[in-house]
């Protein structure tokens, strides 16, 4: 009889649903080279869940997890670089990772992204910007993409 692999992200997302935090911080860390349990454990850290709080150590659990392919770790991981939560601002790290985010479908991922092009941050033009920031309306983003689209007068785009 083989020995089955314990999913240690599927055991750790039961306890997180059950609130038994700490529990699943030891089953997200047994696999921590699967990008899923890097985004876990971004989460846990950022909420304090089960850890103490630290934004640091979010952002660099969220790094790893967006490195492989994990879409909301690559928003999470663009915000925390755009908002300089737990590392230094950076909005050209930021307009990667929120551009990869943004191009498999995360809105607010795309709206993030607009607003960085939309003040000359990240490498993106306005009229890249008012594109971000029109398809994110489009799709139904709510009062923050129509106030991007307002504050930065982007219809001048």
């Amino acid at each position: 009889m083989e020995n089955e692999k314990i999913d240690c992200y599927n055991a750790g997302m039961n306890a997180y649903a059950q609130k038994r935090y700490e529990e699943a911080y030891e089953w997200f860390m047994k696999d921590d080279g699967n990008p899923m349990c890097q985004y876990a454990l971004g989460v846990l850290h950022a909420n304090g869940q089960g850890v103490k709080r630290d934004f640091k150590e979010a952002a660099k659990w969220y790094e790893r997890a967006a490195d492989g392919g994990i879409v909301p770790a690559q928003a999470a991981f663009g915000f925390a670089c755009a908002n300089a939560l737990g590392i230094p601002e950076d909005f050209d790290k930021a307009a990667k990772y929120l551009k990869m985010a943004s191009e498999a479908g995360d809105l607010a991922a795309r709206i993030t992204l607009g607003e960085i092009y939309a003040r000359g941050e990240g490498g993106g033009s306005r009229a890249e910007a008012a594109d971000l920031i029109k398809s994110a309306i489009d799709a139904g983003a709510g009062e923050e993409a129509h106030d991007i689209w307002s504050r930065y007068e982007l219809w001048k785009a």
